[in-house]
């Protein structure tokens, strides 16, 4: 189901469609990624030493976003990814920034009205069994040090998603579905792009491989919502509850652990690879997204 708001944001993509445009956004998304933002990681690293992105443990492995502050620069580090996709839009292809987010009132009432329900869901998700071993978590915080670190995480996520659907589901999904006339390569397309962009560093062979399966499956899905609304606004809101869980309750310690009151110590390739926390996983976004499609009643 597509609407009329969406269908504007794909004839706003129209105006300049040639193929050549989408790889020189993919080469900006590639510079902001591998360049301009691991730049940003060492300046302020190099500031202050609490802020550092990336710390190396006693093996040499990368450890990333495992204090507060070096969580909170990882997602601020998204700014970037806003900035250039919105001048790459405007100058390359012509289009505003309500081209690539649709109406504000629209996105607005819609992200609203999938938080809600998102939230309640989540509760509920949390409480279910997951699988994996309790023995395997560890506290991290005490309910009060904790809470006082979730306004910044929720500024930090709200930048981090922010600037990944802006880029993947406002822009370069709707700039594929102009050059294609196609609206299943554009949702395909922007929702491949992002999940190879989630192997797992700390994790390998076929367990790490499975971050990206489900990071396409989440593309699939914040790209259908984003037809269905003609705005971001929901995919914005999916992507905040899913991240917020993943990384405020129990992440692994070595990745993104900074802001959880709990840390988990087992081995990723083990849980990559359980099938109760796969079909736990792959649950959870099929009744994320049902909710959020009632939500916004579409």
């Amino acid at each position: 189901m597509k609407s009329d708001a969406y269908m504007d944001m794909v004839r706003s993509a129209q105006k300049r469609p040639e193929f050549w445009r989408l790889f020189v956004i993919l080469a900006v998304g590639l510079v902001v990624g591998l360049f301009a933002t691991p730049l940003f990681f060492l300046t302020i690293g190099a500031a202050d030493p609490a802020l550092n992105a990336i710390n190396v443990d006693a093996s040499g492995m990368p450890r990333v976003g495992v204090t507060p502050g070096g969580l909170f620069v990882v997602l601020a580090g998204f700014a970037i990814l806003v900035v250039a996709t919105v001048i790459t839009a405007e100058r390359l292809t012509a289009r505003s920034l309500r081209d690539i987010t649709g109406p504000s009132a629209l996105m607005r009432r819609d992200f609203w009205a999938t938080l809600k329900w998102l939230s309640g869901l989540l509760v509920v998700l949390l409480i279910l069994p997951s699988g994996g071993d309790p023995a395997q978590v560890s506290v991290q915080y005490g309910f009060s040090q904790w809470l006082f670190w979730v306004p910044f995480a929720v500024i930090g996520l709200m930048v981090q998603v922010l600037a990944e659907e802006l880029f993947f589901r406002g822009y370069f999904q709707t700039q594929i579905t102009g050059a294609t006339k196609s609206y299943v390569f554009g949702v395909v397309g922007s929702a491949a792009l992002f999940g190879v962009g989630h192997v797992s560093p700390v994790a390998d062979g076929l367990a790490g491989y499975f971050p990206v399966l489900w990071a396409i499956c989440f593309g699939v899905v914040a790209g259908d919502l984003t037809m269905r609304s003609g705005t971001i606004g929901p995919a914005v809101a999916i992507h905040l509850v899913n991240n917020f869980a993943a990384m405020m309750f129990a992440p692994h310690k070595d990745v993104f652990s900074g802001f959880g009151m709990w840390v988990s110590t087992a081995n990723l390739e083990d849980l990559y690879s359980d099938p109760m926390i796969m079909i736990y996983e792959f649950a959870f976004l099929a009744v994320t997204w049902l909710a959020a499609r009632v939500a916004i009643r579409r």
